[in-house]
This record gives C-alpha cells, sequence and structure tokens, in this order.
C-alpha cells in the first residue's frame, strides 16, 4: 500500500512525469510499480520510510535477486518521485 497515494498521482502528472511517454498510462504505471514494491518489501510505503535518496537506496537494494534490473530500475524512478512529492510538502 501507498500511503498518499491520491497525491502522489496528481504530484506526477503536475510535474509531467512520463508525458514524453509512449504509453498512455505511464503515471499509472508509477502507482502500480510503488504496490509492487510495496507487496515485495512486505511494508507499506510512507513517508517514514521512503523520504530521501539513501531510502530509496535502502528498498532498491532490498528488491536485488526479487525482480531483474530494469524492473529495479522502474521502480527507483518511482521511488524518486515519491521522494520528491515527499520533499516539496
Amino acid at each position: 500500500m501507498i500511503n498518499n497515494e491520491r497525491k502522489y498521482l496528481e504530484f506526477i502528472e503536475r510535474n509531467g512525469v512520463g508525458k514524453n511517454d509512449s504509453v498512455a498510462s505511464s503515471t499509472k504505471s508509477y502507482i502500480s510499480y510503488l504496490n509492487t514494491v510495496s507487496k515485495l518489501i512486505g511494508e507499506d510505503l510512507s513517508e517514514k520510510n521512503l523520504y530521501n535518496e539513501n531510502c530509496v537506496n535502502e528498498i532498491t537494494n532490498r528488491l536485488k535477486g526479487l525482480r531483474n534490473e530494469k524492473s529495479i530500475s522502474n521502480y527507483k524512478s518511482a521511488l524518486r518521485q515519491y521522494v520528491k512529492m515527499i520533499q516539496n510538502k
């Protein structure tokens, strides 16, 4: 689960995330990525465990071996956008 999911979606849309992607629903892909990460690590994602780049690195390190590098790279992009949202509150 993602805390502030609606705010996150609004934030990435407002900041043009995915606007140049060929996939029409790329912003929703970011939500999907975060939900997948949450399930894989067995924790909700919130400002308590995802608030800076160190948190992003810690979480993505936990994903190694669970998913391929391309998937982890996608997850990392979504995680970084969540951090930006938290830092811009």
